[in-house]
């Protein structure tokens, strides 16, 4: 068949956002709430109802527009959720339900259009799991929350599907999707065994390195300097803070030495350790950067099924299209940036997004920043 002769194909999209953080709102517990990273509800909520209407509510002959909503991975920011004041390592189901039940709590406008998105005739919810919502691996969080956004309060959902078997989801034109944490050997999730339950007197989730050291180190140090997390490159903010601030850095830097060789050497039942592992963890924290674009490409390479690939996880937005033909997008963030990179220097906030667009077996995909509608006022972030 012909180029004149081709078949007209209805378009549908993808769109994919990435580490939004959402966890307890901006007081809980009864005071306001250092831990939240995430004060952008209005302007999500306008995100998700702009992708309901128009050009993505139905086509010209009445049929609905297909549009799936990807959560790839650290929306809901489990890590940054205290029990009682305290950020606990070994997570059980019981404690991994308290802490959905306050996110969910702590932003109900957005749980309200996500369940509004959904309603609508030919959208859904997928949600991929990261490195910061490993609480996704208990059936009964994956329950709550389908029935919270399912229109009908329905488990399992023909509307919205939490995925919790595997890392990755792929689409027509050679898209896929991935979180990218599973690049990483500090942040690798377990998707074979991510309950332990071996030695521990209730099942709790097996954490990557990674995560232990946000909920013991990261977490404590915000008190002090609530942008601890939010710097990029951390190795450059190290150098610049021995400068700066050096009594802070010093303590930083040997308290994440004293807790990597603790978690990584000393045994624990609440742990699994392997010197490969920790080698690899070692290997990868000592370099300066670490963005995943070597990491995409090579997949790009030995994937010639893949013409597209699209990354969270490290809150650098990107868009570039190399020599071949091939694509790497990385989504970025929903929260606010401090960037000591020379090639964009300064902090940041961009309400980045993967927009794909699929027709018939070709995809046209590209990154693009929410900007949506300026409120009067809006809360401050350091």
């Amino acid at each position: 068949m012909d180029a004149l002769q081709a078949p007209e194909y209805k378009k549908k999209y993808k769109i994919v956002i990435s580490d939004c953080h959402l966890s307890a709102g901006r007081f809980f517990e009864g005071q306001l709430n250092p831990h939240e990273d995430f004060h952008h509800d209005d302007d999500m909520v306008q995100f998700f109802d702009y992708f309901t209407v128009g050009r993505y509510g139905t086509h010209a002959d009445g049929s609905a527009v297909e549009v799936e909503l990807i959560i790839n991975g650290d929306y809901f920011d489990f890590l940054n959720v205290p029990i009682h004041g305290e950020f606990e390592e070994s997570i059980t189901e019981k404690m991994a339900i308290y802490k959905t039940e306050a996110i969910i709590k702590g932003h109900p406008q957005v749980m309200e259009a996500l369940r509004r998105f959904a309603a609508h005739p030919g959208k859904t919810i997928t949600y991929l799991v990261g490195n910061h919502d490993g609480e996704l691996f208990f059936p009964s969080v994956r329950e709550r929350i389908t029935q919270e956004w399912d229109p009908e309060g329905k488990f399992p959902s023909r509307k919205v599907v939490l995925v919790a078997n595997r890392d990755r989801l792929t689409y027509e034109g050679g898209v896929e999707v991935r979180h990218g944490n599973q690049f990483e050997a500090a942040n690798m999730m377990n998707f074979e065994k991510p309950i332990l339950s071996e030695y521990v007197d209730e099942p709790i989730l097996n954490l990557p390195w990674g995560s232990i050291y946000v909920l013991k180190i990261i977490n404590r140090m915000k008190w002090e300097r609530a942008y601890v997390d939010k710097v990029r490159p951390v190795k450059v903010f190290i150098l610049f803070g021995l400068i700066l601030d050096p009594w802070f850095t010093i303590r930083f830097c040997a308290l994440t030495a004293f807790y990597f060789i603790k978690t990584r050497f000393v045994y624990s039942p609440k742990r699994r350790s392997r010197l490969k592992v920790t080698m690899d963890i070692f290997k990868q924290e000592t370099k300066l950067s670490h963005d995943l674009e070597s990491e995409a490409r090579e997949l790009l390479t030995v994937r010639s099924d893949l013409k597209t690939v699209i990354f969270g996880h490290t809150h650098r937005p990107m868009d570039k299209i190399y020599p071949d033909g091939k694509q790497y997008i990385n989504t970025g963030t929903w929260t606010r940036m401090i960037n000591l990179d020379w090639s964009g220097l300064g902090q940041h906030l961009r309400r980045t997004f993967a927009y794909v667009e699929i027709n018939g077996e070709q995809a046209r995909c590209e990154l693009r920043e929410w900007v949506g509608e300026y409120q009067p006022h809006q809360s401050f972030q350091i």
